[in-house]
């Protein structure tokens, strides 16, 4: 398998298949399929969304039907691409409910659920093999990294060293055709005193699908002007004026290439990322300064401003209120849930299958995944399914401080209610890990589980059926997670045999409602027997 382990596959579709009634089978063909050989962490298999295209009109649809035939056929070759084609391509696929930090790309995941060696990495998909290739292999080399440096650490002591590797990203749009990607990256070990906090910026052109350097960027005395822009930005910033005028600030923001190759261009500003400890102590973090676009008047090269092609929006859901379901509180019952969703391809399937056997579900999902997966969460709510919180980016909250906590769970229950009627009651922590600052910041009932399949890390459909069939009782709460196919493929065995023998399949809130069990905020529930 190429690229460790990484193979990139290409669909193509023939000019002589394609109908005036195509568009969704093309849509539904642009699947990009990434694998990942088997390891230590998860990686979630990726398509495209059938027919996402699908929900835009008018005269837009034939500038896409053009688009994807090109895309799918030539997809190699970008010298077959018009300029207005990759745009509105582009934007089409890879735009889902941009918000201010994530204006390109969907997101991707790489979850373990181990406690003792947590890895969350999230990152984007631009839909352009090069240029996620690029990316796809930075995400390998931080992989790498950390269980070098957990064999080098391990040799340090006698006793088990825990480990925690937390990626997140930002991205960002520049004029018509430049995108940015910031990966944001904390690394801790339980043989170092603190965290190490780095951040990695790539800057891409979307037409030529290539990483661009800073002499793509800028021109002239771009250098000084960096220099000059840097520094203005952090004496105007810093609550501390001396800390700017340190041997260590100045020699790190002199005007030197090497000073200035993390960067990212938003759409009004540049971004210069810094290492821990280049031009500050190294308590102090990963600092990042900001170049309004007018204050480099001359010195930038490419256009900034000017949105991509303009495409029309898709039309606002109006969401049905789902109906209620009876449920016999004498008959056995299990709440099923799912964690790490939304996933494009799983979770409809699982939604499937639920609704097949008239199944309601519990799925915990993460903030930083529901705008990509908007129509997804969506669905789940639609159909009776209950939505609960699971963190923005699968941070694990008894490693966090107070303010930390807080955005975790807020900036989830805010995305979240974006896009639903209500935010979510229910909190599902990561790991399972809770601590006593988690339960004083957090005004929400934690939910644990009975069963754990253990999906996240045999991916074995049949050992995950058996977990379930051979451990289930009545009032169970069965953990699963709906970035896996094997826990799709479990399901198809699970939700019938349960069904066979009587069992009912509620939500948490249903099933402690006929438990006669009130969810208390900080209180914590694992199952709920008669």
């Amino acid at each position: 398998m190429t690229t460790e382990g990484f193979l990139f596959t290409r669909l193509r579709i023939q000019k002589e298949n394609f109908s005036a009634n195509g568009l969704s089978s093309v849509c539904s063909a642009l699947s990009l399929g990434y694998y990942l050989r088997e390891g230590d962490t998860m990686r979630s298999t990726k398509e495209l969304r059938s027919a996402r295209a699908a929900i835009f009109i008018g005269a837009i649809l034939t500038v896409l039907a053009a688009a994807a035939i090109f895309f799918v056929m030539h997809m190699g070759d970008n010298k077959n691409l018009s300029e207005r084609e990759r745009q509105a391509l582009a934007q089409t696929l890879y735009f889902p409910n941009p918000s201010e930090n994530q204006q390109i790309g969907e997101t991707e995941s790489i979850v373990n659920n181990d406690p003792d060696h947590a890895v969350s990495i999230h990152y984007p998909v631009f839909g352009i093999q090069a240029i996620d290739l690029q990316v796809l292999e930075v995400v390998e080399d931080l992989q790498k990294g950390h269980r070098e440096q957990l064999g080098q650490e391990q040799q340090t002591t006698t006793t088990d060293v825990q480990s925690d590797l937390l990626v997140d990203y930002q991205s960002y749009m520049a004029g018509d055709r430049t995108a940015s990607m910031v990966l944001t990256v904390k690394e801790q070990f339980s043989t170092w005193s603190n965290a190490r906090d780095r951040t990695i910026a790539m800057v891409f052109d979307l037409l030529e699908g290539r990483q661009l350097g800073l002499g793509d960027i800028f021109q002239n005395d771009y250098l000084e002007r960096l220099s000059e822009g840097v520094r203005k930005s952090f004496r105007e910033s810093s609550g501390n004026l001396s800390a700017t005028e340190t041997e260590q600030f100045l020699a790190g923001t002199t005007p030197d290439m090497d000073n200035f190759q993390n960067f990212a261009l938003t759409t009004d500003a540049v971004r210069i990322y810094f290492e821990q400890g280049q031009i500050f102590p190294e308590q102090d973090g990963a600092p990042m300064a900001e170049i309004p676009y007018e204050d480099l008047t001359g010195a930038l090269r490419i256009r900034t401003e000017g949105p991509l092609l303009s495409v029309a929006a898709a039309p606002e859901v109006e969401l049905t209120e789902p109906e209620p379901v009876a449920v016999d509180p004498d008959r056995p019952m299990v709440a099923l849930t799912f964690d790490d969703g939304p996933h494009p391809i799983v979770t409809p399937r699982i939604l499937n299958l639920l609704k097949q056997y008239n199944a309601r579900a519990t799925f915990f999902v993460l903030g930083n995944r529901v705008d990509s997966y908007a129509d997804v969460l969506q669905r789940e709510y639609t159909e009776g399914h209950e939505i609960g919180n699971h963190s923005y980016n699968h941070a694990s909250l008894s490693k966090l401080g107070e303010q930390e906590i807080a955005f975790q769970v807020q900036e989830t229950d805010e995305r979240i209610s974006h896009l639903l009627p209500t935010a979510p009651v229910l909190l599902r922590p990561p790991y399972g890990a809770i601590n006593d600052a988690a339960r004083e910041a957090i005004q929400k009932p934690f939910v644990l589980w009975s069963i754990d399949t253990q999906d996240w890390k045999n991916r074995s459909s049949g050992a995950i059926a058996s977990e379930v069939l051979e451990k289930v009782k009545d009032g169970d709460i069965i953990l699963m997670h709906d970035l896996y196919a094997a826990t799709a493929d479990a399901c198809e065995v699970i939700l019938p045999a349960l069904a066979a023998e009587g069992y009912q399949f509620v939500t948490v809130s249903e099933l402690l409602e006929k438990r006669d069990i009130v969810p208390a905020a900080g209180q914590v529930y694992t199952h709920a027997t008669a």
